[in-house]
């Protein structure tokens, strides 16, 4: 946000701003240094022996080892704290902070990327293809060019095959990934289909649509036409009693649709929308 701010209002001078005798520059430093981290490659790590979450919408899975998005996450934070250090004319903490953008970048896909070209969540429980982190990493350009189309036809063929998405909404773990009959997740706090544990979710819509349509611009259209269709028919605003979309995470089958105007599901894919230059869908 700070980065955001810093871009559209060019206002340098809120950064050494203090409240309680801390600049908000130091507050965003801190920040990124709270972290817990592998330090030979500085992606985002979670020891087993204090086990905590892998980023917000997976609060309920398990996972240990190295992290991949959020290391997606400190990537791109990283790179924004050298734009902001740069901005401050503070070269020496511009050039430190690109450095570790560069280091984690360079570790995504040797440490991630399977033969298929997904990325893997983690590098030890629920290590399994991930398909939220394969999309952002596109979509925030983190890979290098081949790992790039690797992934975006991983996802390609996977919504072909109907195993990436439904009515527009994608899923953590594609359907051919679960990791057992009873769970999608290794391990998880909720049953199989429900919540993060293979429900289908409208936040990484976009980025998915963005993925595909870096190589099948038609298809992207596809599923953000599906997409789009799904909003208009749940949307909360017909005061239909079932309605109450946009909602976080679904699961129609099992008419499982859980919480009601979730905000996310609208602004993300509303910025990789944008970004594609989708203008008109539907």
């Amino acid at each position: 946000m700070a980065w955001y701010y810093l871009k559209i209002s060019k206002n340098i001078s809120v950064l050494l701003k203090e409240v309680k005798n801390i600049s908000l520059i130091d507050r965003l430093e801190i920040s990124f240094q709270v972290v817990p981290t592998n330090w030979n490659n500085q992606l985002a790590h979670i020891n087993k022996y204090l086990v905590t979450c892998d980023f917000g919408f997976r609060d309920l899975i398990t996972m240990t080892g190295d992290m991949c998005f959020s290391s997606l996450l400190k990537y791109r934070a990283a790179l924004e704290l050298s734009e902001i250090f740069e901005s401050l004319d503070n070269l020496e903490k511009s050039i430190y902070y690109k450095s570790i953008g560069e280091k984690i970048k360079n570790s995504l896909e040797k440490t991630f990327a399977n033969d298929q070209g997904m990325l893997i969540a983690s590098t030890e429980i629920s290590n399994q293809p991930d398909v939220w982190s394969t999309a952002f990493a596109v979509y925030i350009n983190a890979l290098d060019k081949d790992a790039k189309e690797k992934a975006c036809i991983a996802l390609t063929n996977a919504f072909k095959n109907g195993t990436l998405a439904m009515e527009g909404n994608i899923r953590h773990v594609l359907t051919t990934d679960d990791y057992s009959k009873t769970t999608a997740w290794e391990k998880s706090g909720v049953g199989k289909n429900i919540y993060q544990n293979g429900a289908y979710w409208g936040t990484p819509t976009g980025w998915v649509c963005y993925a595909i349509a870096q190589q099948d611009t038609i298809l992207a259209h596809t599923l953000a036409k599906e997409y789009i269709n799904y909003l208009r028919k749940t949307d909360f605003r017909l005061n239909k009693p079932i309605n109450g979309g946009p909602f976080e995470c679904i699961y129609p089958p099992t008419k499982y649709y859980q919480n009601p105007i979730y905000m996310t599901s609208v602004t993300c894919p509303y910025a990789a929308f944008k970004l594609l230059g989708f203008g008109s869908i539907g």
